[in-house]
């Protein structure tokens, strides 16, 4: 048997909360992620337009002279600063325009250019320190951009790069004169790791609590299930445990006073059928006596033919109330071994049974009674057919006893009846005597198993009856 964990009620219900928590934090990581970069960005843009503001008017309030020396002499983390006569930023439309707007209102409604774009560089926990000899005014000591040949250089393939934002403003100053500021504003940031962790954990634990309360579910209804199938088996005094939520409880308890009520009803029916058997027996039997003490042969041999099937009819009423109710030990056994020892006792008696039965076969099962029932199939073939075959095997849904012959079969209108007590068709009493039970009986003890009796005609010609029995 297949283990499928999410066919079950506690799979199913662990699983839907554990997709549900999941998207719900998918979702709110996505949102809070979103949030966050922009809250950083808005801030890094903001701490960004100040320091080129207040740097712009310090050069304003110098001397046009002094502008160049006080550029290089600028310690501007993040930033790099230079003068030009032409802007280096042309003006833009998106971010670059929104920032040069910010700014240009910062400083007074001045002239401001900015151009904003996306580029990669090199993990700055990872890049080597500037030389600042040789890049002497451009950067500060222990941060701010990589110079523009660095960004350049073809990346170690070992080195990790990073998204950045770059944006280069351009504001007028004086005299032909503008001011270049480029600063590089952080990337999409992935969420911290301490958010994913909790969020991990948030879920398991979840999951877990699903799996508790699916479980104080899920267990009481598989003991309901189980005590329905041992009751449709034909087992008596079943009882489920009454446990779990009050709605699995009052099902558990109305499954016990039913179960209580049909065991009662059955074990009346089968007490009336014991008793209206066995007290069949002693005026059959006086019968019987009587027409033994008949002279006459053929007046004799037309009354003991209908006693015996008297007798024949109360013994079988007999086998199909004890059907029901043996208290025969479940074992495991060969049904192979089972089919071909009936076999060769049916043949010992003149019945045309074989056995196909090659390689063994364990099933667990009552043998007296499985072998009743393999019985009256064997014999319903031989009696009405000539001779049949008992075959064994095993199948998908369990293990299979098959007898089949080459008779002329069932009407097919018959076919849902031919099972029932005291039925026969109307081929049946044409070629044959009997009571109508054999059929019945063999259905009993398969319910009785947990299994099944197919029964069904044969192409092109022939009957097969099947008792499927669980493996």
């Amino acid at each position: 048997m297949n283990w499928r964990p999410f066919s079950t009620l506690t799979g199913r219900l662990v699983l839907v909360t554990i997709v549900a928590v999941a998207v719900s934090y998918a979702v709110a990581l996505v949102m809070f992620s979103n949030e966050r970069g922009a809250a950083l960005r808005r801030a890094a843009e903001t701490a960004v337009i100040e320091r080129v503001a207040y740097t712009t008017e310090r050069l304003r309030e110098a001397q046009p002279a002094q502008r160049e020396a006080m550029v290089r002499s600028i310690r501007d983390f993040g930033i790099r600063y230079s003068l030009d006569r032409a802007p280096a930023a042309p003006s833009s439309a998106g971010d670059g325009a929104r920032l040069a707007s910010a700014l240009s209102e910062r400083l007074g409604d001045a002239r401001v250019q900015a151009r904003s774009r996306t580029i990669e560089v090199t993990s700055r926990r990872w890049s080597r320190p500037p030389d600042h000899g040789q890049h002497r005014g451009a950067f500060a000591p222990g941060g701010g951009p990589p110079p523009d040949d660095a960004d350049s250089a073809p990346p170690d393939s070992s080195t990790p790069r990073i998204e950045v934002t770059e944006v280069t403003f351009s504001v007028h100053l004086a005299d032909s004169a503008w001011l270049d500021a480029v600063a590089r504003l952080p990337g999409p940031r992935p969420a911290p790791i301490s958010l994913l962790i909790s969020a991990l954990i948030a879920v398991v634990a979840t999951g877990a609590g699903a799996a508790l309360i699916s479980r104080q579910i899920g267990r009481p209804l598989a003991h309901l299930a189980a005590a329905a199938r041992a009751l449709g088996s034909g087992q008596s005094n079943v009882v489920a445990p009454v446990s779990g939520p009050d709605d699995v409880r009052r099902a558990s308890t109305a499954f016990n006073a039913m179960a209580e009520r049909l065991g009662r009803q059955l074990g009346r029916q089968r007490q009336m059928l014991w008793a209206l058997s066995h007290d069949l027996r002693t005026p059959i039997t006086a019968l019987r006596l009587r027409a033994e003490l008949i002279e006459d042969e053929a007046t004799r041999q037309r009354l003991l033919a209908p006693i015996a099937e008297m007798e024949q009819l109360t013994e079988q009423a007999l086998s199909l109330a004890r059907a029901g109710a043996s208290e025969e030990q479940r074992v495991r056994v060969d049904l192979s071994e089972i089919a071909r020892t009936l076999c060769g006792e049916l043949q010992d008696m003149g019945v045309s049974v074989t056995a196909d039965a090659p390689t063994p076969i364990m099933v667990d099962c009552r043998p007296s009674e499985i072998a009743r029932a393999l019985r009256n199939l064997a014999e319903n073939a031989a009696k009405y057919a000539g001779a049949g075959v008992l075959h064994v095997y095993p199948s998908e849904s369990g293990v299979v006893a098959e007898v089949t012959d080459d008779g002329p079969g069932v009407a097919p209108e018959q076919l849902a009846r031919i099972n029932s007590p005291f039925f026969r068709s109307d081929s049946a009493r044409s070629e044959a005597t009997g009571a109508g039970l054999g059929l019945a009986i063999a259905q009993a003890i398969a319910d009785e198993h947990g299994g099944t009796l197919e029964l069904a005609n044969r192409t092109p010609r022939g009957f097969s009856a099947k008792l499927v029995l669980p493996d």
